[in-house]
C-alpha cells in the first residue's frame, strides 16, 4: 500500500488525523503531515478508512 497525497486539494478538515492518528497529524502551521506513504500492515485499514471518507478527496490509496 502507498498512500497519494494532494496538498493543493486539501482543505484540512481533519478526517485522516480523527481515523488515523499513528499515520496523519497536523504540523504547528496546520499543514498535514504523512508519517509515512507505506503504512504497516495492521494500520492499513484506519488508512483506507480515512482516504476513503476525506471530504476533498485529498487521499488515495495506491495498492502494490
Amino acid at each position: 500500500m502507498k498512500i497519494m497525497y494532494n496538498e493543493s486539494t486539501c482543505n484540512r478538515y481533519g478526517v485522516c488525523v480523527e481515523e488515523a492518528p499513528e499515520v496523519f497529524s497536523f504540523a504547528e502551521d496546520g499543514s498535514l503531515v504523512v508519517a509515512t506513504y507505506q503504512p504497516l500492515e495492521e494500520l492499513q485499514d484506519k488508512v483506507r478508512d480515512a482516504c476513503m471518507m476525506c471530504p476533498t478527496q485529498s487521499l488515495e490509496v495506491e495498492e502494490e
